[in-house]
């Protein structure tokens, strides 16, 4: 429907349009997108509004400054660009790749491949179109291996000595464009692969040096392989909340990122200290919710804690507390790390891991299905009880009171009472 309404306006404006970079690579590769890139030998935001007009959708600005519109349909979307150059070869020879310089006019036609995309795509190979790439847009250099990883291509060898040579670029690109560069590769799963050729590039240390700058990446990779695997298999590994877990991965942790993305940059992060793997994703300008969730993964993973052994007691309370509210994540991270390979896997430490992740999911489904009760004593009635006023006292009793309440240590208001008072006595002396 798409097409032929961007057909239609075509027609009717007597112009012409190409259809251009991943919409022509896609198709070859078989690949399907509701999604259409185009340019036009016309002005761009003029077709744009017509094509939206034609779809009864909405239309906005992508970039004024470079002329492109986007028309959001039913069933995806339309890019609008115009045209660069004198023509359309002038157009792709503006362009990234050979195997993304291909264009085919929206009339109908044959193929427009003045770079060979066609046989580099077949061939599996990334090329350059030109040796400028990098320095007309370095965000560029974040592309290459994200094409790799996705679309399974190898680098040309060109290719990959102007990366490495070049990876220093890279600091001039918006963090925000690379941050999703980030995002889209680590999409495609297999995040231990991406890390490795993104250091293998160079790229890594322009991106992430507090995890560059690490003596061995072995650890974080293992994590990293291992989460994966939770993650295509949360089934197999835990059948009592697999359920529950299939839905939470479903849910975005916020407009932008997905919840199996999420956990792969916190996973990558997770050997920072709470502190350090803020400031990066602050640095990177993710949301709120992804900086809450690296920092709360950090601050549990990267000091060596462990998970509680048993979902009974203060212990899984206090984690509990402590991890809200990314119980899960820190959860299947903690396992991940604690499920060790090479010459750090244990099959017994393993066994221990995988028992409280799997006992520790099933606190986390209980709370999450059936609530916790309220403390049935509140700090009226304590005051009350023990002659005492408001401050910091009573606000200490009372967190004293709700762990003991949720760690089943007490289950009626007379047993929380009891607990206040040897609570009291013990503050009393310090």
């Amino acid at each position: 429907m798409i097409l032929q309404a961007a057909s239609d306006v075509l027609r009717l404006r007597r112009t012409e349009g190409w259809l251009v970079g991943g919409t022509v690579r896609d198709r070859e590769l078989g690949r399907y997108s509701p999604d259409v890139d185009m340019v036009v030998a016309d002005d761009a935001a003029t077709v744009a509004a017509d094509i939206a007009a034609g779809l009864r959708a909405p239309w906005f600005a992508l970039s004024e400054r470079h002329g492109a519109y986007r028309v959001v349909g039913r069933e995806g979307h339309v890019d609008v660009s115009t045209l660069r150059g004198r023509d359309i070869v002038d157009d792709l020879a503006r362009r990234d790749f050979t195997v993304n310089a291909m264009a085919l006019p929206v009339e109908g036609g044959e193929l427009v491949d003045p770079f060979d995309g066609l046989a580099h795509l077949r061939e599996g190979r990334l090329v350059p179109v030109s040796e400028r790439i990098f320095w007309d847009d370095p965000l560029r250099l974040m592309r290459a291996p994200r094409f790799v990883h996705v679309l399974g291509l190898r680098l040309d060898a060109s290719l990959t000595g102007a990366v490495k040579g070049q990876a220093g670029l890279l600091a001039r690109a918006a963090v925000e464009r690379v941050a999703t560069e980030m995002i889209l590769t680590l999409a495609a799963g297999r995040a231990a692969d991406a890390v490795r050729l993104w250091d293998d590039l160079g790229l890594l240390e322009v991106v992430l040096p507090e995890v560059a700058a690490q003596k061995d990446l072995g650890p974080i990779l293992a994590v990293l392989e291992r989460l994966d695997d939770l993650l295509v298999r949360p089934a197999d590994w835990f059948p009592a909340t697999a359920g529950l877990l299939v839905d939470r991965l479903a849910r975005p942790i916020d407009g932008a990122v997905g919840r199996p993305v999420a956990l792969r940059l916190a996973g990558l992060l997770h050997r920072l200290t709470a502190t350090e793997a803020e400031a990066v994703a602050s640095r990177l300008k993710l949301s709120g919710r992804m900086v809450s969730l690296v920092r709360t993964v950090a601050g549990h993973l990267s000091g060596g804690r462990t998970l509680p052994a048993s979902a009974i007691g203060r212990p899984a309370v206090l984690f509990m507390w402590e991890a809200a509210p990314w119980e899960p994540e820190v959860i299947l991270l903690a396992a991940a790390r604690g499920a060790g390979q090479g010459e750090e896997y244990n099959v017994s430490a393993t066994s221990a891991v995988l028992d409280a992740a799997r006992s520790l999911l099933a606190l986390w489904a209980d709370r999450l299905l059936h609530g916790i009760p309220r403390v049935p004593l509140d700090g009226d009635l304590l005051m009350r009880e023990l002659g005492i006023e408001g401050g910091p006292l009573l606000g200490r009793l009372l967190r004293e009171l709700r762990l003991a309440w949720e760690a089943g240590e007490a289950s009626s208001r007379d047993g929380l009472l009891a607990v206040a008072k040897a609570a009291r006595a013990v503050l009393a002396t310090e």
